[in-house]
Protein backbone atom coordinates (compact mmCIF):
# COMPACT_ATOMS: atom_id res chain seq x y z
CA UNK A 1 0.00 0.00 0.00
CA UNK A 2 0.76 3.38 -0.13
CA UNK A 3 -1.27 5.06 2.19
CA UNK A 4 -2.47 3.91 5.68
CA UNK A 5 -6.66 4.07 4.95
CA UNK A 6 -8.16 5.72 8.06
CA UNK A 7 -5.19 7.52 9.01
CA UNK A 8 -3.24 10.83 7.59
CA UNK A 9 0.79 10.63 7.26
CA UNK A 10 2.52 13.53 9.95
CA UNK A 11 5.72 12.54 8.77
CA UNK A 12 8.44 10.61 6.09
CA UNK A 13 11.40 8.93 7.53
CA UNK A 14 12.99 7.70 4.96
CA UNK A 15 13.54 4.27 3.17
CA UNK A 16 13.88 1.44 5.67
CA UNK A 17 15.14 -2.11 4.02
CA UNK A 18 16.03 -5.66 5.80
CA UNK A 19 18.01 -7.62 3.76
CA UNK A 20 18.59 -11.70 4.70
CA UNK A 21 21.26 -13.89 2.10
CA UNK A 22 20.81 -17.35 2.44
CA UNK A 23 23.15 -20.38 1.07
CA UNK A 24 21.83 -22.24 -1.58
CA UNK A 25 23.65 -25.33 -0.89
CA UNK A 26 19.71 -27.18 0.35
CA UNK A 27 19.47 -30.57 1.42
CA UNK A 28 17.42 -32.70 -1.36
CA UNK A 29 14.56 -32.93 0.88
CA UNK A 30 14.31 -29.19 1.51
CA UNK A 31 10.95 -27.38 0.20
CA UNK A 32 12.22 -24.45 -1.63
CA UNK A 33 8.94 -22.91 -1.05
CA UNK A 34 9.05 -23.06 2.20
CA UNK A 35 12.73 -21.90 2.40
CA UNK A 36 11.85 -18.74 0.54
CA UNK A 37 8.30 -17.74 2.24
CA UNK A 38 10.83 -18.05 5.60
CA UNK A 39 13.64 -16.08 3.86
CA UNK A 40 11.45 -13.21 2.96
CA UNK A 41 9.40 -13.48 6.95
CA UNK A 42 13.25 -12.89 7.87
CA UNK A 43 13.77 -9.48 5.37
CA UNK A 44 10.56 -8.21 6.47
CA UNK A 45 11.16 -8.92 9.99
CA UNK A 46 14.74 -7.30 9.99
CA UNK A 47 13.08 -4.33 8.47
CA UNK A 48 10.39 -4.12 10.54
CA UNK A 49 12.62 -3.57 13.44
CA UNK A 50 15.04 -0.61 11.74
CA UNK A 51 11.85 1.26 11.23
CA UNK A 52 10.67 0.89 14.76
CA UNK A 53 14.20 1.80 15.58
CA UNK A 54 13.87 5.12 13.91
CA UNK A 55 10.08 6.01 15.59
CA UNK A 56 7.86 4.87 12.50
CA UNK A 57 4.23 3.75 12.86
CA UNK A 58 4.07 2.05 9.64
CA UNK A 59 6.00 1.18 6.63
CA UNK A 60 4.35 2.22 3.32
CA UNK A 61 4.90 0.79 -0.38
CA UNK A 62 6.94 -2.32 0.69
CA UNK A 63 8.65 -4.05 -1.59
CA UNK A 64 10.98 -7.15 -2.70
CA UNK A 65 14.24 -7.32 -3.87
CA UNK A 66 16.41 -10.69 -4.24
CA UNK A 67 19.40 -11.17 -5.96
CA UNK A 68 22.83 -13.45 -6.93
CA UNK A 69 25.44 -12.98 -4.63
CA UNK A 70 27.41 -15.94 -5.92
CA UNK A 71 27.14 -19.30 -6.89
CA UNK A 72 26.31 -20.56 -3.48
CA UNK A 73 23.79 -17.51 -1.91
CA UNK A 74 21.21 -15.18 -2.49
CA UNK A 75 20.04 -11.91 -0.95
CA UNK A 76 16.29 -11.25 -0.45
CA UNK A 77 15.99 -7.99 0.43
CA UNK A 78 12.02 -6.19 1.69
CA UNK A 79 12.12 -2.57 2.00
CA UNK A 80 9.63 0.72 1.91
CA UNK A 81 8.94 4.12 3.32
CA UNK A 82 8.95 4.67 6.70
CA UNK A 83 6.49 7.21 7.92
CA UNK A 84 4.12 8.27 11.10
CA UNK A 85 1.14 8.91 11.51
CA UNK A 86 -1.51 11.49 12.86
CA UNK A 87 -3.29 10.34 15.68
Amino acid sequence: MDSFPGRQISGVLGAVEGCVTRSRELSPRADLSDILAVTRQDAVDAMVALALRVGADAVLGLRFDTSTISDGASEVCAYGTAVTLAP
